[in-house]
């Protein structure tokens, strides 16, 4: 927890005119880079969107490019990809659209329709997830436009019609043909880890043929209200991986088009869940991300051209659709868990979720692991606390001394702070104790931050009480009131050096605090009291022994 005391930390050193460093204004700023910290990424995204996407999606409507997966805006025809037509403007049709045959899939963890369109999947119905209207989790689908994981022929608005057939319970193979070409798609199921496995190979001869494409779509979500004191993780977003980066881009208000080259990953998820492609063939593909308000649409198209006719054109991939498990995900590979969004933080977030799970493990309740994970890390900070404050019991003894030095050498800067350091030196005092601990804790608060914000293992998993979903916020907010209280109880009995009007600006932190984690996950308000309570115990142990 980051603890108010932290911004206690003594300063000894003056400027030119005499004044302390820490002044209200000074003192006001760090408060406010320290939360603007906290909601760093958030905050970032939406201040600062990809202006440069925007404005080439604008020039590219124009010209005649689609600005909406869906509609071709040339001829009127639906076009989930929005890719551009062959060099000569013409295109090689497959052929005349057969009517729609649907395979149906089920499992304990996975159902879906596998469409002859393409040899999509109409609707990943992930079965033990309920959404927030208690409605079972639905991916990978945009009413009948599109559905994820199509396959198309490269510059075609329409996917292939595909001849499914059932070899097994989770192995499927589509045939297609379009001029001298033949399309043979392999799909493999691992419902266990929500993974499908793919492979495409093209063979024949057409010298129209360009390639192939498959995608990902899904509906945009109402976005989520927020402010800098009222931050939310829901939220959409792309992840892309390629061979030299890695891109998150949140979805923004405004409509969105971007390109990469070079891709290896390509993902479109939620707060909670996602859809992801990992590519693993020898041709590698660009990806185009679409998004539209007005469609209420997103969707990433990968495109494989073709680099060399004289040899078959084979493709392999696999794909995520289901939770956003960081240990599901890894097993499957250790690039594929970077689609979980852990922050700046992301190697000490990593480590907390090991933890947490294992905690889980022992008392069988996620809000329990949470108070047995506070527990843990303020235990891990102690020995750094008691330094702090018996460091800041030695700076209180020593301010009438320090004082008289500011006096003596008020004419003399360079003067007063060799002696006002000698004084400390040899009285073993440290100015910046006070800041230790929370420079410790300050990296895991963020790590947990994201950690229990963006977890499936939090998602709809009760506490007690009134505490229904720890990753939801107190719908009483109770918690985040206690954790006002205990941080102002805690301050009036933390003893401080700061003149009267720093201690003032600093009686506001609890109520920020308050504020700030009103519309938070109930799971890390729970973090913060749990932490406070902790900090009130501490400081009444070093009162008495203060006393003693």
């Amino acid at each position: 927890m980051v603890s108010t005391r932290s911004l206690k930390c003594e300063a000894t050193l003056k400027n030119d005119e005499g004044t302390s460093f820490f002044d209200t204004r000074t003192l006001v700023a760090i408060v406010l880079v320290g939360l603007t910290f906290i909601g760093w990424q958030a905050y970032m995204q939406r201040k600062y969107p990809d202006l440069y996407n925007k404005k080439a999606a604008v020039t590219q409507t124009a010209a005649g490019v689609p600005a909406s997966p869906g509609v071709n805006a040339a001829t009127g025809a639906k076009d989930v990809t929005g890719l551009p037509a062959a060099s000569d403007g013409k295109i090689n049709s497959p052929e005349t659209p057969a009517a729609e045959m649907l395979t149906s899939f089920t499992s304990d963890n996975l159902a879906f329709d596998i469409s002859s369109r393409g040899m999509g999947v109409k609707g990943f119905k992930i079965l033990h997830y309920k959404d927030r209207e208690g409605q079972t989790v639905v991916l990978g689908q945009i009413g009948d436009q599109a559905q994820a994981l199509e396959t198309r022929l490269l510059g075609h608005p329409e996917p292939l019609d595909f001849k499914v057939e059932k070899i097994n319970p989770n192995l499927f193979v589509g045939h297609a043909h379009s001029g001298g070409m033949q399309i043979t798609k392999t799909m493999d199921i691992d419902p266990d880890k929500y993974m499908l496995t793919f492979k495409v190979v093209a063979s024949g001869t057409d010298e129209k043929f360009l390639g192939l494409t498959t995608s990902l779509v899904e509906e945009l979500e109402p976005a989520a209200k927020k402010t800098f004191l009222m931050p939310q993780f829901q939220k959409q977003e792309f992840f892309i991986e390629t061979t030299d980066s890695k891109d998150r881009v949140v979805f923004a208000k405004e409509d969105q088009q971007k390109s990469w080259l070079g891709v290896k990953i390509a993902s479109l998820g939620s707060q909670y869940f996602t859809q992801a492609i990992l590519d693993r063939s020898n041709i590698i593909p660009e990806a185009r991300g679409l998004l539209n308000h007005g469609a209420k649409t997103a969707g990433i198209t990968l495109q494989y051209p073709v680099l060399n006719r004289a040899q078959d054109f084979e493709l392999n991939y696999l794909a995520y659709v289901g939770p956003k498990s960081h240990a599901l995900l890894h097993s499957i590979d250790e690039s594929l868990a970077l689609v979980v969004d852990f922050g700046f933080f992301n190697w000490i977030g990593r480590h907390i979720l090991v933890l947490l799970k294992w905690l889980y493990g022992l008392v069988g309740n996620w809000g329990l692991a949470v108070i047995g994970l506070t527990l843990m890390v303020r235990l891990l900070v102690l020995p750094l606390n008691i330094y702090s404050y018996k460091s800041m019991k030695v700076m209180q003894k020593l301010q009438p001394q320090i004082q008289a030095l500011r006096e003596k050498y008020k004419d003399d800067q360079q003067k007063q702070q060799q002696e006002m350091m000698a004084l400390m030196k040899s009285n073993k005092a440290n100015p910046l104790a006070g800041c230790m601990p929370v420079l410790l804790q300050f990296p895991i608060f963020i790590a947990l931050y994201q950690v229990l914000g963006n977890s499936i293992e939090l998602y709809q998993a009760p506490f007690g009480l009134w505490i229904h979903d720890l990753s939801l916020k107190d719908p009483f907010y109770i918690l985040p009131v206690l954790m006002g209280v205990t941080m102002f109880v805690q301050q009036k009995i933390t003893p401080n050096t700061m003149d009267p009007a720093q201690a003032k600006v600093l009686l506001m932190m609890p109520l920020i605090f308050t504020f700030f984690m009103i519309s938070l996950p109930s799971g890390l308000t729970l973090y913060m009291l749990v932490g406070a309570v902790f900090s009130v115990c501490q400081q009444m142990y070093f009162l008495k022994q203060s006393k003693a």
